[in-house]
């Protein structure tokens, strides 16, 4: 039978939260693609004086005035109201009759804290890889039933809010959607199967990347939570990584890099591959021009010669050599002076 202080600490780690490491890179996403200073994205809002807070982000009007038309992600960010309640679910969660129900009831207790006369200023979005069938049966026995507006939008009203919800799986494909991929399941399962991304897409995509980082190792002051799926968002973002830099032409991938970088990459053989004799030994000193001889020159060599080469030269011949035979290169012998 359990004890008292047993039962304690079960409720306890009940009571920490554990925070999904997608739901900052919907925020990164989201602040991105939002008309610069037209709206506040809140992360997270408390909606009682008591700590209550939920997996919603806030798109909240901040100016007056009609907002430039966002050129990316309109399924989720065109057309904000006043106060915008996103609701979402990342790569690895899926929709519940539950998220129905707590998500009219976030709205209505949105309208108290934030002290909203008018429920026509708040609109809701559902952001999920797919509807399931039991959020839908969720949403039609609270009197909302949703009408396709296009690939992988789909529209209502629960109770006085209007709802759009957004299956980012189906939504990703379309132009200027494809970042939805990075909230997808499959940017766990295949990474590297991100749609090809337009230049400012791409933009988009490596400030997440700054986002990501963060959330492996937080800036000064700022604490760590535990985040679940953290390790998938970092490998996932890696893997994409490579994939898109992959894609780019050389000339886009050496941008901005100066020549002395780009051949530090590489060995001096490899650097002079292609070229001319005359060229390759042109600017080089005279152990760089040994190193760019092929194998069966440099065992032409004297021992003698080698000898007056500089250590390190001497060490990366003896290491090649020693390679290409499939053997460890034989320690050479010291030549003893006349026994006294």
């Amino acid at each position: 039978m359990a004890t008292t202080r047993e039962v304690r600490s079960s409720q306890r780690q009940r009571r920490v939260r554990v925070y999904t490491a997608w739901h900052p890179v919907l925020v990164a996403l989201l602040e991105h693609v939002l008309p610069e200073g037209w709206y506040q994205c809140i992360s997270e809002f408390q909606l009682a004086r008591e700590p209550l807070r939920v997996d919603i982000v806030i798109l909240r009007r901040s100016r007056r005035g009609a907002p430039p038309r966002p050129r990316l992600l309109t399924s989720v960010v065109g057309e904000l109201a006043e106060h915008t309640l996103v609701h979402f679910k990342g790569p690895t969660d899926e929709l519940e009759r539950d998220d129905a129900r707590m998500l009219l009831a976030y709205a209505l207790q949105y309208l108290v804290v934030a002290e909203i006369d008018d429920p026509g200023a708040v609109a809701l979005r559902v952001l999920a890889p797919r509807l399931t069938p039991r959020f839908t049966e969720a949403l039609r026995s609270l009197g909302c039933t949703l009408t396709p507006t296009g690939p992988g939008t789909q529209e209502g009203r629960l109770g006085v809010f209007p709802l759009r919800v957004v299956e980012t799986v189906a939504a990703n494909a379309r132009e200027g959607e494809h970042l939805l991929y990075t909230v997808t399941p499959g940017m766990v399962a295949d990474p590297g199967g991100i749609p090809a991304l337009s230049p400012a897409e791409v933009a988009v995509f490596w400030a997440l990347l700054e986002h990501v980082e963060q959330v492996r190792h937080p800036l000064p002051g700022q604490r760590k939570r535990h985040m679940k799926d953290e390790k998938r968002v970092v490998e996932s973002f890696e893997q994409a990584l490579a994939r898109l830099v992959a894609r780019l032409p050389p000339e886009q991938r050496l941008a901005g890099l100066a020549p002395e970088q780009v051949l530090q990459a590489y060995a001096p053989e490899q650097r002079l591959a292609g070229l001319a004799p005359e060229q390759r030994l042109a600017g080089l000193t005279e152990a760089q021009a040994v190193l760019a001889l092929p194998d069966a020159m440099l065992r032409a060599l004297s021992e003698e010669y080698l000898a007056t080469l500089p250590r390190q030269t001497q060490a990366a011949i003896q290491k090649r050599l020693g390679a290409a035979s499939g053997r460890q290169p034989a320690r050479r012998r010291r030549t003893r002076g006349p026994s006294k």
